[in-house]
């Protein structure tokens, strides 16, 4: 944190209303627009929320399946995409009715900050054990227009080229990028290109008052899926690909599109009404070694609430009270994969195997109350009530009809507590509950192969308590961010993988998941920051009993016990230069914790520049990831079939690349740079 920036600029939204990040009763981690964008690829959102503690970014370098990502746990398990986190960009959540989140329209190269509320978050949104991950579009330029243009190359076959158009014009703003990208990629079979445009706009209607939409569109022809390898592989040969897995025509090829409108008003001085509206379709073709998935998705949603600063008594009083309304809807082909064509381009599908609609209707009121019983402590409550209605109608009647409906509600309460100890100490605690269900394609995949849903498959709850301390001490230049948890999760979901590529979940009896995290970030020098993240994560089986054997006692796989992040960075005028370290335990990758992933530590490196050229600004920038070229994983597949849990990651991979544009204007406001 830089001793420049204003308290102001560390006020955070992503709680449903403006609080000051020290006085919310979460851990609560923000992420500033120069760590996010400036010498950056941005292929990966660990390149933007690497050093918050709690959280986990295995990135598959695998742009058909994505990043993993896991907070606290939640989302270990997840097949592709992001699961048991809400993902909100602009106000518009990117996490669909059935908690399945994916990122193909996210932008980063966008993004001018980043809330992450780390632990159960089910009573502000529902469906989100790990916890909230707030992305928010930079500031417009304050001009009617500032143009900037990017290219970039890399090793592995990474190029890129992009154009950000940003003004204010009167009363309205907007920011349109476009990018396009290759990945050849570190493994034998792991080609992707995409191209992506993004749109906003924000027109202000008054004194209180403003209007945003969104838009943006995502097109992945086809993007090659090298799967996984066992341990010898990955240690001797990690850019090896099973034959098996090429001849399949393994990958997927992805269409999306999304848009959004949010009205955000000020009924009074006092009081604040939210309104948002939502649409996306998506379609996706995706051939695994012995089926080929064919996806057409609709889906779209409401979302209404009410903020107000009254009193209750002689005491200030708080409380937002709303409503969430969505709609999920998926019309699923699953066909035998005939494997490629002779000329080996495309997988040819065959027998006609599943051919069902699955919907998701999603209702969630909720309510949040905070008093203030002197100026020094805040006491926050708040509830919600879910309920969703999965059906299945099955298309495909020569082998029975499969339909069904699966209806799950539950209430979700926490209660908080924030104590403003001093300037530089603030403590709270916090009791929050969590409620996950199942999503559509996680009950669909059935070991048997059958249509309809997995009737065996039930949701999982989680009962969290937290304690932390968290503040900014000005004499020593100091942030710091300091959390303990216990968290009891009840028929936890869990993945295990069948002799093909697809994967199947099932129900644990009982996860208990105890937690510490530290974040700090110390300004030295002015313009030198010093920053530590430690995650220590200690997560074992209760009650836990399959046909392949008793795992009671036994690590949760899929999560290291201890996280290092260090990083030392110089921004100062014109440079920027960082180098960052990061270090993961060995941990399980399999229930019986017979197999582990090996640790290791990364070094990584990223020096930019600013410079005039006649009228115009160049911004060349370099960096290396994995500086050393140390053999590491930086993916599992838990529980994998054959025991090929591991997806390695590249050596060294260097990259450099040069945006030139008109000299950047004045921002309407500081961003915080890090808060952890």
């Amino acid at each position: 944190m830089r001793p420049e920036v204003r308290l102001e600029d560390l006020r955070v939204t992503v709680t449903r209303t403006t609080e000051e990040w020290a006085r919310t009763p979460y851990a609560l981690s923000i992420v500033g627009k120069q760590q996010i964008q400036r010498g950056e690829r941005a292929l990966s959102l660990d390149q933007a929320l690497r050093g918050i503690p709690g959280v986990t970014v295995q990135n598959r370098q695998n742009l058909s399946l994505g990043d993993r990502l896991i907070v606290r746990g939640a989302g270990a398990r997840a097949q592709f995409g992001v699961r048991g986190v809400m993902i909100i960009a602009d106000g518009i959540p990117l996490t669909l009715p059935d908690g399945q989140a994916v990122l193909s329209n996210l932008n980063l190269l966008a993004a001018g900050r980043v809330e992450v509320i780390r632990g159960p978050a089910s009573s502000l949104y529902g469906n989100a054990a790990g916890g909230v991950i707030s992305f928010r579009t930079e500031d417009f330029a304050p001009t009617p227009l500032h143009a900037q243009a990017q290219v970039a190359f890399g090793n592995y076959g990474f190029a890129t080229g992009r154009l950000k158009l940003s003004g204010t014009a009167g009363s309205t703003g907007y920011l349109a990028d476009f990018e396009a990208n290759n990945w050849t990629g570190f493994r034998e079979y792991n080609h992707a290109d995409f191209t992506r445009f993004y749109l906003t706009t924000r027109t202000s209607l008054g004194e209180r008052s403003e209007l945003r939409a969104t838009g943006s569109y995502f097109s992945m022809p086809f993007a090659e899926n090298p799967s996984s390898l066992n341990e010898e592989d990955a240690r001797l040969r990690p850019t090896f690909v099973r034959p098996f897995v090429i001849a399949q025509g393994a990958g997927k090829s992805v269409k999306q599109g999304q848009f959004g409108l949010a009205y955000s008003g000020g009924m009074s001085e006092t009081g604040k009404l939210e309104l948002s509206g939502w649409g996306l379709l998506r379609d996706v073709w995706n051939p695994i070694p012995g089926r080929i998935i064919s996806l057409d998705r609709g889906s779209g949603g409401l979302r209404a609430s009410y903020a107000a600063k009254t009193r209750l008594g002689e005491l200030p009083f708080t409380w937002i009270a709303g409503m969430d309304l969505s709609y999920l809807g998926d019309d699923r082909e699953e066909f035998e994969n005939l494997g490629v064509d002779e000329e080996g381009d495309r997988a040819q599908e065959g027998e006609l195997l599943i051919d069902q609609r699955e919907t998701v209707g999603a209702l969630g009121p909720f309510v949040t109350l905070t008093l203030a019983p002197s100026t020094a402590v805040r006491i926050t409550a708040g509830g919600r009530f879910d309920l969703f209605d999965f059906r299945v109608d099955d298309r495909l009647l020569e082998d029975g009809d499969d339909s069904g409906e699966r209806t799950f509600t539950h209430f979700s309460p926490m209660v908080g507590v924030d104590v403003a100890a001093n300037d530089w100490l603030n403590l709270y605690a916090n009791v929050a509950t969590a409620f996950q269900t199942p999503t559509t394609s996680e009950l669909s995949n059935q070991p048997s192969g059958e249509g309809g849903f997995n009737l065996q498959l039930d949701p999982e709850t989680t009962v969290s308590f937290s304690v932390g301390a968290k503040g900014i001490a000005a004499a020593p230049r100091l942030s710091y961010d300091f959390s303990v948890y216990v968290a009891e999760v009840r028929d936890a979901i869990l993945p295990f993988q069948g002799p093909g590529e697809e994967v199947f979940f099932r129900n644990a009896g009982e996860v208990t998941r105890r937690g510490l995290e530290v974040g700090t970030v110390w300004t030295a020098l002015k313009g030198f920051d010093a920053r530590l993240s430690y995650t220590y994560q200690h997560f074992t089986f209760g009650e836990f009993e399959t046909i392949e054997g008793d795992f009671e006692g036994n690590r949760e796989p899929g999560v290291p016990i201890h996280q290092l992040d260090l990083g030392l960075s110089y921004a100062r005028s014109v440079w920027l230069a960082e180098g960052r370290f990061r270090w993961l335990d060995a941990y399980p990758v399999n229930d019986a914790n017979t197999a582990f992933n090996w640790s290791y530590g990364v070094f990584d490196l990223r020096l930019s520049a600013r410079a005039p050229l006649g009228g115009w600004e160049l911004l060349p920038y370099v960096g290396v990831d994995n500086l050393f070229s140390a053999r590491y994983n930086g993916s599992v597949v838990p529980n994998a079939f054959g025991e090929r849990y591991y997806g390695p990651t590249s050596d060294a991979s260097l990259y450099f690349g040069v945006s030139v544009g008109l000299p950047s204007p004045i921002q309407t406001s500081a961003s915080a740079s890090s808060v952890s």
